[in-house]
């Protein structure tokens, strides 16, 4: 499964115009059925409160379909390999790449105690692999180099109003309001982990990436 985007930044340095994100929300029943391997969105942002960095998250699992019931398990699966690229060579020329500069694969495994070991490797900046452990209240790990990681249950970052969608094409009018998001209260898994924008690129403005999953299968 993958999920991609374009994304474009603004000039002067690496600061990001907003928050970018791409969304896969509703799938096949096969695919829907290996939630653990479902991805929902993948998220680039430029935290307000942190210099020199950007988040990167990426969401699966978890009834994140608007028809879907709430599902509060957080999936935490040893054979499946979570992929996100990023790749600095499009200039905005119109060139088209598919060759990622950066790979950053996360893998999961639940212990006998019923926590879940993490880590993360290749992410820019960290200064080596991020490994940490999801247990109870602890979803917070660091880098060597102190650039943080996020991975447990979250509600649904995703916005959507899908009462305003359904006004919009029935009427005419632009009828989405703000208040209304059809994916609230709806849980899922997420990893959020922080990359070094030095590390990354000092001179470029547009990255592509994706993210995509991959299920060991024996």
């Amino acid at each position: 499964m993958t999920v991609s985007c374009l994304l474009r930044y603004a000039l002067p340095g690496l600061l990001l115009a907003g928050l970018v994100q791409a969304a896969d929300h509703v799938e096949s029943p096969a695919a829907t059925a290996d939630r653990p391997a479902d991805l929902a969105d993948i998220f680039l942002f430029d935290p307000d409160d942190t210099s020199g960095r950007l988040v990167a998250m990426i969401t699966y699992g978890g009834g994140s379909a608007v028809s879907d019931q709430n599902d509060a398990d957080f999936y935490c699966d040893r054979d499946v390999l979570y992929s996100y690229y990023i790749d600095r060579d499009d200039n905005g020329d119109g060139t088209a790449s598919i060759a990622p500069d950066v790979r950053i694969d996360i893998r999961m495994a639940e212990q006998e105690d019923g926590s879940c070991r993490v880590r993360l490797d290749n992410v820019p900046g960290a200064g080596g692999a991020i490994t940490g452990t999801v247990a109870d209240g602890n979803r917070l790990f660091q880098s060597a180099s102190g650039l943080n990681a996020f991975v447990g249950p979250v509600d649904d970052p995703f916005f959507f109003d899908a009462q305003g969608l359904g006004q919009t094409l029935s009427t005419g009018n632009v009828a989405f309001d703000s208040s209304r998001d059809a994916f609230a209260n709806r849980n899922l898994s997420a990893i959020a982990f922080e990359i070094d924008t030095a590390a990354l690129s000092s001179t470029q403005t547009v990255f592509r990436v994706w993210a995509t999953t991959a299920r060991i299968v024996e």
